[in-house]
């Protein structure tokens, strides 16, 4: 992990260093999200689909789920 700062304006505006726009790959016009946990922000460019970008999140979790999904409703009658 690196430390990089950055000031803030008088308009609490920031400029990205370089080394993050790199390392997120951000665009001029790119949407950033700040994740506020407490007092730990995390800046993450926003997906084009969150839909998309949240499919298969925990897969391993359910590798089944229509298997799942039929054994629940079996044991309901």
């Amino acid at each position: 992990m690196r430390a990089i700062t950055a000031r803030i304006s008088s308009k609490y505006q920031i400029v990205i260093p370089k080394p993050v726009r790199e390392a997120l790959d951000l665009q001029p016009q790119d949407t950033v999200l700040f994740l506020v946990d407490g007092d730990t922000v995390f800046l993450r460019p926003q997906p084009a689909s969150f839909t998309e970008t949240l499919r298969g999140l925990h897969k391993e979790i359910w590798p089944d789920p229509d298997a799942w999904l039929e054994e629940e409703r079996a044991s309901w009658g």
